[in-house]
């Protein structure tokens, strides 16, 4: 195999596996994401030898040395993929929770589908992929493919601090995208139980308008929250 095709292979591993586990677009595309992010991270390995023919040290022509060293890629490729997740789990889990707020859990197509789908066409509307595959790219300068040796460097001056903020980030992220609906629907039911503890007359409006009232409240709340600010939603790209 030639360096060049090589070099295309190995940058292709490690894009398709940081792409591949994006919770955001698996839970939008499912099996299908797989074989897509397959594709793009081929035009984008593509791109990438033709841009900076230089980028990677000489390496190993050999089966078992290119085997290695697809091997550390899609290794290398996993973590940092995990790491740029983060705010797409955020996303899911929220949608999902509202969705399971709502009852609408089993529904086909689900609540948690549709938000997740309009929140990446968003995030697509306002170009938030540009710089995403632009520090993708920038990527391989810092951690240059079949060169393990600079990964350690660079990973001796990583602050595993970040990770933990990170972390709390998308959390603190997931709770304010969900809180529309659970917030909502437990005011609802805090309303309603006292509505229960009134006459008879009240009590059985209660339970009559009860389920309905909860379910158009929450689901109201949730439709404000994301015209109102669709660009947190849309982070979850």
């Amino acid at each position: 195999m030639s360096p060049t095709l090589g070099l295309v292979a190995l940058a292709a591993a490690r894009i398709w596996a940081l792409l591949r586990v994006q919770a955001s677009w698996q839970r939008a595309l499912g099996l299908h994401w797989q074989w897509l992010s397959a594709g793009l991270a081929v035009a984008l390995a593509v791109l990438l030898v033709a841009r900076a023919p230089g980028v990677a040290p000489p390496m190993s022509t050999s089966t078992s040395g290119l085997l290695a060293a697809l091997a550390l890629e899609l290794l290398l490729g996993t973590v940092l993929g995990l790491l740029a997740a983060l705010p797409g789990h955020a996303l899911v889990g929220a949608t999902t929770e509202s969705s399971a707020g709502l009852g609408l859990g089993d529904a086909q197509p689900s609540l948690s589908l549709v938000v997740i789908m309009a929140s990446l066409a968003v995030g697509l509307g306002l170009g938030l992929h540009g710089p995403l595959l632009t520090s993708l790219l920038a990527s391989f300068d810092a951690l240059p493919p079949a060169a393990p040796e600079a990964w350690l460097i660079a990973a001796a001056s990583f602050d595993a601090a970040q990770i933990v903020t990170a972390a709390i980030r998308m959390s603190a992220l997931a709770l304010a995208l969900a809180t529309p609906v659970l917030l909502t629907e437990l005011v609802a039911t805090a309303a309603l139980a006292c509505l229960a503890r009134a006459e008879l007359g009240a009590r059985a409006l209660a339970e009559v308008l009860g389920p309905g009232l909860r379910f158009t409240l929450a689901l109201l709340a949730l439709g404000a929250a994301w015209s109102s600010y669709p660009e947190a939603f849309a982070r979850g790209m």
